[in-house]
Order: structure tokens, then C-alpha cells, then sequence
């Protein structure tokens, strides 16, 4: 497992690089500079290249790759252009909070009513339960979160006054955003569930173990959830990545200064710096939980794990 781990951590940092050369180089063919066009126009050709320098955008982009890169493996992604003179990894985390929160709730209560609702179904098979299941699944991917998200406001929001609608004071304000997003994984989780239990529990070794007097409970506990949450822990990995670095439809409807809304605006200020730092950012939280999901596979079923070792051997 160790020597697995660290062979994948060399190529995190391979592929980390190629992202970091990539988007560099994308920034700088793309048309446009990161100051104000129309005030940076009307300053005299002096203090234009007064400010190119200021911030090494007047000398040669290999050159300038490799101050950043540079001061990148020190840990300094450079400053915000746009929020002038703070640092990145500043205006990052002052913005990831609130789309961490919402995610990781959303995460939590579609994890939790997926898998229960997941569960009942299969063992309830063509009853209502597992009916209603199949509907909220199709309602859950088929509807956009923010249309789940605009009726939430004006029904919980509006007319019953129950959570607030929008803006960021206080914990309740997260409350709708998170129910808003949980209707992916949770019909996701819930539909992927109930066909793997609904497989485990026509195998051999499920019938031989009910002829034995094993209880439902402890069946389900022991021997089906631990075969059926295999595929459930693919799909999330991305799922996760998504939800926890946040949202940009659900971050401006209900008004949240997330991580969501910093990215789609330092896009469109050719906020340089933040936007390498964004990216670096969203990489390799991608690959660090894709590297959590295949580690998790060898705890939940030893079989992948041992398979691994001979693979290495």
C-alpha cells in the first residue's frame, strides 16, 4: 500500500506541473491584461510600463513561468490583481468557507437519505417505497439545482419564513443552499444502492446465510452494504470535488461569497495569479480524493487490496 501511495504521488506532482505549464500558457495567449483597460489606456506609455513592471508582466513569458513557478514551490502564488495587493492564497480561503459548509452539508444529508432510502427500496422490492425511490431519483437528476433551488426560496423562504432566502450571516443562510444541492447524490446514491443491494442479495452466499437464521439486520450490515457501496464510492469522488469547491448557480442565487462566484470573477477580470491559484486549488483537491476513494476501496473489500499486491508483485 505504501509503495502504491507514493508511485501515485509522483504522478500527482507530474500532472500538477502539466496543469500548472498548461493554464500559464493558456492565460497568456488569451486577449486582454488583468488591469482596467480603460483607465490602465489612458495612462501615458510610462506608467503602462511602470505597472507592466511592477508585476514582471513586460519580460518574456518563460520568464516569467519561471519566477512563478518559482515562488510556487515556496508556497507564494503572488498577489490578486483585482483585490489589489493580497495575497492569493488569502483571497482563496477567505472565500472557500462558505462553499465548503454548504457542500459538505449537502454531501452529509444526500449520503444519509440515499443510502437509507437505497437500502429500503431493495429490501422492499416493487413496493412503494421503492417506487417513490425511483421517482425522487429521476426528479433529483433530472431537475437543476437551481430550479430545486428557486422554489426552496420561495416556499420555505417566502411564504412560510421559515430560513432566510439568501445572503450570508448566519448558519441558517446555509441551510437552503445545502438542501438545494443534496438532490444529486442523494437520488445519484439512492438509485446506485438499491440495484447493487438488489444484486447482493440474489447471490449464493446471501441465500446460504438466511438459511442459517441470520437476522435482516445483520445481513444487510455485514454482508450486502459492504458489497454494495463499492460503485457508490466512485461516482461521489467527483461528486464531492464538485460540491465541496462550490457551486456558481446556487452561490448567486442565494447570494454566498463562495469559491464558485471567486473563480467565474477572476476569469473576467484576468485575475492572473488567482486564477492559477484557483486552479492549482481545484487540481489537486481532485486528485487527493480520487487517491482517498482507491485507498477506501481496499478497507471496504480486502479483495481489491490483495489484488493490488499481486498486480504489484
Amino acid at each position: 500500500m505504501a509503495k502504491y501511495i507514493g508511485t501515485r504521488l509522483i504522478y500527482m506532482v507530474v500532472t500538477l506541473f502539466v496543469v500548472v505549464v498548461l493554464t500559464f500558457t493558456l492565460m497568456k495567449i488569451l486577449p486582454g491584461s488583468p488591469f482596467d483597460e480603460e483607465r490602465f489606456l489612458r495612462l501615458t506609455p510610462e506608467k503602462q510600463a511602470e505597472a507592466l513592471a511592477r508585476y514582471g508582466l513586460d519580460q518574456p513569458i518563460l520568464v516569467q513561468f519561471g519566477k512563478y513557478f518559482g515562488n510556487m514551490l515556496k508556497g507564494d502564488f503572488g498577489t490578486s490583481f483585482y483585490y489589489t495587493n493580497i495575497p492569493v492564497t488569502q483571497v482563496i480561503f477567505s472565500r472557500l468557507g462558505p462553499s465548503m459548509l454548504i457542500g459538505t452539508q449537502a454531501i452529509l444529508i444526500g449520503l444519509a437519505i440515499g443510502l437509507s432510502l437505497g437500502i429500503i427500496a431493495a429490501c422492499r422490492h416493487n413496493g412503494f417505497i421503492d417506487n417513490f425511490t425511483m421517482v425522487l431519483a429521476v426528479l433529483g437528476i433530472s431537475v437543476p439545482n437551481f430550479v430545486a433551488a428557486a422554489l426552496l426560496q420561495y416556499y420555505i423562504g417566502l411564504k412560510l419564513k421559515w430560513l432566510p432566502i439568501g445572503f450570508w450571516k448566519s448558519w441558517s443562510c446555509s441551510v437552503l443552499p445545502s438542501v438545494a444541492l443534496c438532490f444529486s447524490p442523494l437520488a445519484t446514491c439512492a438509485r446506485f444502492i438499491r440495484t447493487e443491494t438488489l444484486d447482493v442479495l440474489q447471490q449464493d452466499y446471501i441465500v446460504t446465510a438466511r438459511s442459517k437464521g441470520m437476522s435482516q439486520a445483520r445481513l444487510l450490515l455485514k454482508h450486502t452494504l459492504r458489497n454494495s457501496i463499492i460503485p457508490v464510492i466512485t461516482i461521489m469522488a467527483s461528486m464531492v470535488v464538485n460540491l465541496l469547491t462550490g457551486s456558481l448557480a446556487i452561490e448567486s442565487i442565494f447570494s454566498i461569497p463562495g469559491i464558485g462566484g471567486l473563480f467565474t470573477e477572476s476569469v473576467k477580470n484576468n485575475d492572473y495569479n488567482v486564477i492559477m491559484g484557483l486552479t492549482m486549488f481545484y487540481s489537486l483537491f481532485y486528485m487527493v480524493t480520487i487517491l482517498i476513494v482507491d485507498v477506501t476501496y481496499g478497507l471496504v473489500d480486502p479483495r481489491i487490496h490483495i489484488a493490488g499486491e499481486e498486480a504489484g508483485e
